[in-house]
């Protein structure tokens, strides 16, 4: 079983993302970017301690009473809802059925130019960014609160404290 650090709700407060989005559309680039951004982060001891962590406490989570609650609530969520963002943001427009691939278009809007659509992703990199920059702060600055952090070994994916994962090539 896997558990995502975010929700629906999170996403939506986190990030511009209305709350009328159908979730069914992003719920996969959540867990793309935990996989990938917030996985490579805190290593994989300290990621499957938070994996453990979520699912046992589920939504009677206690409410930031221990570290593992303020590393979630303060640093992932906001962090990790902007990279879902990030994932999500090139694939927006499209929708792919057994019957293609299809651009949606509406009669009351205009599509986004590839320089808007830049502009959205850079924006949100650099936001994912400060949040990541922050996170990576915070454990580096109570290593006893997450012993898990620097204790991977050689087949275990070991914290990235580069935060900087660079932009689109165009």
């Amino acid at each position: 079983m896997k558990a995502l650090f975010i929700s629906r709700d999170d996403l939506v407060r986190y990030t511009p993302i209305s709350g009328n989005l159908d979730f069914d559309r992003v719920v996969q680039y959540i867990e793309i970017a935990q996989d990938i951004h917030v996985h490579e982060l805190l290593g994989t001891n300290l990621y499957e301690s938070l994996q453990a962590y979520v699912i046992e406490n589920g939504a009677n989570r206690p409410v930031l009473n221990d570290g593992y609650e303020v590393l979630l609530v303060k640093h992932i969520k906001p962090m990790l809802s902007q990279y879902a963002l990030l994932e999500f943001l090139p694939f927006s427009q499209f929708s792919i059925n057994n019957k293609g691939v299809f651009k949606h278009t509406s009669e009351a809007a205009e599509t986004l130019t590839k320089a808007d659509l830049n502009m959205m992703v850079e924006a949100t990199r650099d936001t994912a960014q400060h949040y990541a920059n922050r996170m990576v702060d915070y454990l580096c600055n109570y290593p006893s609160l997450f012993p898990e952090y620097l204790t991977n070994s050689r087949d275990q994916l070991s914290p990235s404290r580069d935060t900087n994962f660079g932009g689109w090539e165009i």
